[in-house]
């Protein structure tokens, strides 16, 4: 019985050998296919956020403008690009500013140079390329707001408006 063993396993040799010469390169081209989806869903994945970001971002920024819009009397832009919101209801806060938001350096900032609105990830490179606050011709409390943004990261872009009506009993300038 030894014998036959030993002569099976001489008649073998170099199965091992085949075997591997036919798998490697099989396993080597699975393994390349698999770095390869890896990597390329990897980058669509940071896409997709950074896309994610960029309407979030823009979506936030309006929310606030429209609030800020819809708690004030009085929208004006002045010559440097600032646009105020002014609120007159009561005597005490006449004149005085109370929201400003304007661009610069691609970001939205509020109030102050120190608080943008956007660019806080820099995942997207959120850049806004234009920002408007008009009234409308016919309608003397109605105000039109458009903000439009790119992400630098996959070179998107994204446009957000809206359309504001202040009541009757705020002063519509």
């Amino acid at each position: 019985m030894i014998r036959r063993q030993h002569r099976r396993a001489c008649g073998e040799r170099g199965v091992v050998l085949t075997e591997l010469a036919v798998s490697l390169p099989i396993f080597a081209l699975l393994l390349t296919f698999l770095v390869f989806a890896l990597v390329w869903g990897w980058r669509s994945y940071q896409r997709t956020a950074a896309d994610a970001e960029l309407r979030q971002e823009m979506q936030i920024a309006m929310a606030r403008i429209t609030e800020s819009v819809l708690s004030s009397s009085y929208v004006a832009q002045d010559t440097q690009g600032i646009y105020r919101m002014r609120h007159s209801m009561e005597e005490k806060h006449v004149g005085t500013p109370l929201d400003s938001y304007w661009l610069t350096g691609g970001g939205l900032v509020y109030q102050t140079s120190a608080a943008p609105l956007t660019g806080g990830y820099a995942g997207a490179g959120v850049h806004i390329s234009s920002f408007s606050i008009r009234p409308d011709a016919q309608c003397p409390r109605l105000y039109h707001i458009e903000m439009t943004g790119e992400s630098v990261a996959t070179g998107r872009s994204c446009t957000t408006a809206t359309s504001v009506y202040l009541r009757e009993d705020q002063g519509g300038r």
